[in-house]
């Protein structure tokens, strides 16, 4: 492991990070789209088919497993232990359905979607969790305490809290692989510009989302917060755990009878989410400034796999009697840097808050 140079750091800016592999062109992200797409529906079928055989789950509730995208999350059940394996596992699969994606079209491996750090960081994700625990988790819990008007009252049993303990945080990892990982990095490597990736994505991810116009925009605002955190953070763990503080304190309570999951929002709850992860981003930048979290890089993903591209790209030109010469700029060599080196940390310049959402 290693810290980033400054000669380095735009070389992992997180948003812009498809741009450093030999391999890229424009087009494979869409391939890779378009194939995560069919394996996720393929993964949801079969998820779908499993309950039904192994629980003798209502073929009628069973085929209407994605219905709460396009009619709301009114009716999402989360309380259930059957709920959650079917509304946030259908979810959850998409993990699995980008990494079968990813591996088919080989233009980068599954972990430089985890992040520019080499892939996915434990220890960044559990410190970000607790700063996100504090920012978010606790405000919500605090709102709806106050608005319930009542104590809670536990609808969960052990098997239905632990599955939604296992399950509920799969769920918002894989948005945040699909929204900020796939279609952030996409749209970051097409216009080369990071904040126009950061609000394109952000809304597409409100338009996914079957909330009220008012909704959707906190749903925006939701999206920005989670697109700067990756950005920030050089990986999707800091958006991650920022995902799963709202939505599991948002599923306990609602398993508290607490608070209700609605499609509709007020003027309220859009100012609560621009405050709370308002601060939650803040505290992340400041994370970025004062330590070297996001600065430690394992592998070089990027380098790694050019080195393979290019010498298998020079091994063919050599059979033709031709030459082959890399792309410039892009990182080549199994390290980033000879040793470690401690450098400043340079910045990277560039849901529901409310009790109701869930993102």
């Amino acid at each position: 492991m290693h810290v980033l140079r400054e000669s380095e750091k735009e070389q992992h800016v997180y948003v812009t990070y498809g741009r450093q592999f030999a391999a890229y062109r424009w087009y494979k992200p869409i391939i890779v789209g378009v194939l995560f797409v069919i394996f996720y529906v393929l993964f949801v079928v079969l998820l779908t088919l499993g309950l039904q055989l192994a629980l003798g789950y209502s073929t009628g509730d069973a085929a209407n497993i994605l219905e709460y995208i396009s009619t709301g999350y009114d009716d999402l059940n989360v309380v259930d232990w059957q709920g959650s394996l079917i509304n946030l596992g259908g979810v959850a699969v998409m993990i699995p359905a980008l990494a079968l994606a990813a591996v088919i079209v080989r233009d980068r491996p599954f972990s430089s979607y985890s992040s520019s750090r080499g892939g996915w960081s434990g220890k960044v994700f559990f410190r970000c969790l607790l700063v996100a625990i504090i920012c978010v988790s606790l405000p919500i819990a605090v709102l709806a305490f106050m608005e319930s008007g009542h104590g809670p009252v536990n609808k969960f049993t052990i098997i239905s809290f632990v599955v939604l303990t296992v399950i509920g945080p799969l769920q918002c990892i894989a948005e945040e692989y699909v929204y900020r990982g796939l279609l952030m990095q996409t749209l970051g490597s097409w216009f080369r510009i990071p904040v126009v990736a950061v609000i394109l994505q952000a809304v597409i991810f409100a338009a996914s989302h079957p909330y009220n116009m008012i909704g959707k925009a906190e749903i925006v605002i939701s999206g920005v917060a989670f697109a700067l955190a990756a950005w920030i953070g050089r990986g999707v763990e800091a958006s991650a755990a920022l995902h799963v503080a709202n939505n599991m304190a948002i599923f306990y309570l609602v398993g508290l009878d607490l608070t209700k999951i609605s499609s509709e929002a007020t003027m309220d709850s859009v100012i609560a989410t621009a405050i709370i992860y308002g601060v939650y981003v803040a505290v992340i930048y400041f994370i970025s400034r004062k330590t070297k979290l996001f600065d430690r890089v394992r592998k070089n993903d990027a380098a790694r796999a050019n080195e393979k591209y290019v010498e298998k790209k020079r091994r063919k030109a050599e059979k033709k009697g031709k030459t082959y010469e890399p792309p410039a700029g892009i990182p080549l060599g199994r390290a980033a840097v000879p040793e470690t080196v401690e450098a400043d940390v340079t910045p990277v310049s560039g849901d529901e808050a409310g009790k109701h959402f869930a993102k």
